[in-house]
């Protein structure tokens, strides 16, 4: 079915006369009139009684009239929703985040990006840096909000921050009351850690952190989500080196004290693919830039 072929129909059907519908149309009557018949040959009915004084709908041309308006519509509306996706207005737009950002850093991006793109539509997917990479790779995420990946080809990292980080002890432990600790003060203390099979990327740094002050990094538990590492750690199991954002998360019994070593932090990183961002991503990128221009 020709969709121009439709509209010159319902010009036609409104004005019920071929000269204003072809100056509505802005063209002539003669290749107006000649769409019509072609039209008419397709469905293999007439629509329009013509006669020298008037020009009428048949039975089928009333019939057809409503439901080609309702395909017009439909069609115009396909162009507009293309057009806004092609301008970064609409779509989805899928994220892969690393859980530490859970906390501060996705809630406060997703809320700039609603506020200015409401009607863009999310995946929101946690992943650890390195999974993060290889979604990428596969076209399964379209940006990724990492740390560190050992192996990052055919994507591109943007540093956001260098995010500080903490040591969260049990009220009761040693260090549940210091404001204050070193990275030597964990020597020799039960560390609760992020899973390495997951994240060896973050699992390296750490241990290279800690091994460049000749404190051993082997965590004794190791979880996927902080809010269990967290959990074990207000439980007494164990302290845990964590991102600052994290500390909006306080249980019961549990404390945090900065690390003051200058090595003691981590980068937050933008992922994605080394091709030209699409408007979707390059949005994103953008209200990012912003929100931490300062840090």
């Amino acid at each position: 079915m020709n969709l121009q072929r439709l509209r010159y129909f319902v010009a036609v059907a409104d004005e019920l006369h071929f000269g204003r519908a072809a100056e509505r149309l802005s063209m002539s009557q003669p290749p107006l009139s000649q769409q019509i018949r072609m039209l008419e040959r397709e469905l293999d009915t007439t629509l329009f009684d013509r006669s020298t004084r008037r020009v009428t709908l048949t039975d089928a041309g009333a019939f057809l009239y409503p439901e080609a308006v309702r395909v017009l519509a439909a069609a115009d509306g396909v162009d507009r929703l293309m057009d806004q996706h092609r301008h970064g207005q609409a779509g989805t737009l899928r994220v892969g985040f690393v859980d530490s950002a859970a906390y501060e850093v996705m809630p406060r991006v997703l809320s700039e990006y609603r506020r200015r793109w409401p009607r863009v539509g999310y995946e929101l997917h946690s992943m650890s840096s390195d999974e993060q990479v290889q979604a990428l790779r596969a076209g399964q995420i379209d940006l990724g909000i990492g740390r560190a990946a050992a192996d990052a080809r055919n994507v591109e990292a943007t540093l956001v921050m260098h995010e500080p980080l903490l040591v969260a002890a049990g009220a009761a432990h040693r260090l549940g009351a210091t404001p204050r600790a070193s990275l030597r003060d964990l020597s020799g203390e039960a560390i609760i850690g992020f899973d390495r099979r997951v994240s060896p990327s973050l699992h390296a740094v750490l241990a290279g952190m800690l091994g460049a002050e000749g404190v051993t990094y082997d965590p004794i538990i190791e979880a996927t989500e902080y809010a269990t590492i967290l959990g074990f750690v207000a439980a007494g199991e164990g302290i845990a080196i964590v991102p600052a954002s994290v500390q909006t998360f306080r249980p019961p019994e549990l404390h945090y004290a900065a690390l003051e070593d200058r090595s003691a932090s981590v980068p937050l990183l933008l992922l994605t693919r080394t091709a030209e961002p699409p408007p979707l991503v390059a949005q994103a990128l953008d209200v990012v830039a912003k929100l931490y221009a300062a840090s």
